[in-house]
């Protein structure tokens, strides 16, 4: 590399290093020039989240569904109660995360579909364990292709599993 460019390389870093010590300088003077005068500190701007699309907490409940339908027809209570809390927790995420799709309530279907079939199958499975899983486990995709329909999504339509992409994790009971 040529020294001329080093030297400019090296110039520019010190302009850039100069002007921020500058600013630094500057946002002190400010907040001491606030507070002297009876102003509330400045507060910093609260980070702001990116906006995860629906679709990403879709995949991670489907993808925990399958999981808690794996458990629950190979009889592992525990995993399919975790594979519940999973889903819980997701489903969660979309309804507190007040999420709108054009005009459609994402955050409400969520709400009214999702977490009371989830809850649901939490009192079922604390009452009768995994007794009639198969059809606890219809009725809370019923309730998925319920909401898919009410959002306008009829084409989203869910089902059981038929095969198992998760051919590295056990999920029958440990004896």
């Amino acid at each position: 590399m040529k020294p001329s460019v080093i030297f400019a390389v090296l110039g520019a870093l010190a302009v850039i290093a100069v002007l921020m010590h500058r600013m630094n300088t500057l946002e002190k003077r400010l907040t001491v020039l606030a507070n002297s005068k009876g102003a509330q500190p400045i507060a910093a701007a609260a980070p702001v989240a990116p906006e995860v699309e629906v679709a990403v907490y879709m995949g991670r409940i489907q993808s925990h569904a399958r999981k808690l339908w794996a458990a629950g027809s190979a009889g592992n209570l525990p995993l399919a109660e975790f594979y519940r809390h999973e889903l819980k927790e997701e489903m969660e995420a979309v309804a507190d995360g007040n999420i709108m799709d054009g005009t459609v309530p994402v955050s409400t279907y969520m709400k009214t579909y999702g977490i009371t079939a989830i809850d649901a199958l939490k009192q079922q499975l604390k009452d009768d364990g995994l007794k009639d899983f198969g059809n606890r486990y219809a009725a809370l995709i019923s309730n998925c292709n319920s909401c898919h329909t009410a959002t306008g999504h009829p084409y989203l339509v869910m089902q059981a599993p038929t095969s198992m992409p998760f051919d590295d994790q056990v999920f029958a009971p440990a004896h």
